[in-house]
Parts: structure tokens; sequence; C-alpha cells
């Protein structure tokens, strides 16, 4: 795979930024992982993947509701549709914040008690990400 260089989406502070393209890349390998996986086990990832995002940035960082996932195992399609429209609402929380927003301290329920800061939730985030989208290429 080739190097790719992270550069801030507009709109976006340069840290934030940085954080936003890096999720970007990563669910863009999840989906092609995902088109050459069998369709169940990349379902069970893609919505694990989703709701990852929804639990620690829609609730924790930003309060805001997520899109309804599909009904059922559903197909792959309305999986990654629904994947996409996680990550528009992520983007719609994070645009706004500026770098200094990263220090911001936020409890995310159901990942210990431990509050953290936006940034360290953000490169968690990015890990669990990589690690579920590993279980796509085993």
């Amino acid at each position: 795979m080739p190097i790719q260089s992270l550069i801030p989406p507009g709109g976006f502070s340069n840290q934030v930024g940085h954080y936003v393209a890096a999720l970007d890349v990563g669910l863009e390998q999840i989906k092609q992982a995902a088109a050459d996986t069998e369709e169940a086990q990349a379902v069970g990832v893609l919505q694990a993947i989703g709701e990852l995002e929804q639990a620690w940035v829609h609730e924790a960082v930003g309060g805001v509701p997520t899109p309804p996932a599909p009904e059922g195992d559903g197909d792959l399609g309305a999986w990654i549709g629904w994947l996409d429209a996680v990550r528009t609402v992520t983007v719609m929380v994070l645009r706004p914040m500026q770098d200094r927003d990263l220090e911001r301290v936020v409890r995310v329920n159901g990942a210990g008690d431990d509050p953290r800061t936006l940034k360290r939730l953000l490169s968690e985030l990015l890990f669990l990400q990589g690690v579920r989208a590993g279980r796509l290429n085993a």
C-alpha cells in the first residue's frame, strides 16, 4: 500500500483536521477490505466500527444523534452507506473544533471510568478502527 500524506481537509484547524484525514483514510481502507471479505463478517466489523464512532464522538463529544443502522443483517452496501452517514455526523461534530479543543476532557460510557482528552479519544478511536479493520484482512 502506498504511503499517503494526511493533508487536513478544508475548514478544519490543523491538528483536528489531521485526525479527520486519518479517520477518512482508514474508512476508505475498511470499505475496500469489506468488499473483499465474506459479507457476514464484513457487516459485523462495519457495525462495530460505526457503533464505536457513534458512542465516542457523537454521544461523548457532540451529544448528537446518529443515523439509524440498517435493519437486520442487511446487505454490505447498506452498511457501507450507514458508515458513511456516521462519518458525516462525526465530521460535523469535529469541524468547529480548534486545536485547543483537543485538550478538552470527555468521559466515554462503557470505555472505563477514566476521562480522556479529546486528543486521546481520537487516537484511541484510530487505533481501534485499525484493530477492527484487521479482522477483515485475517
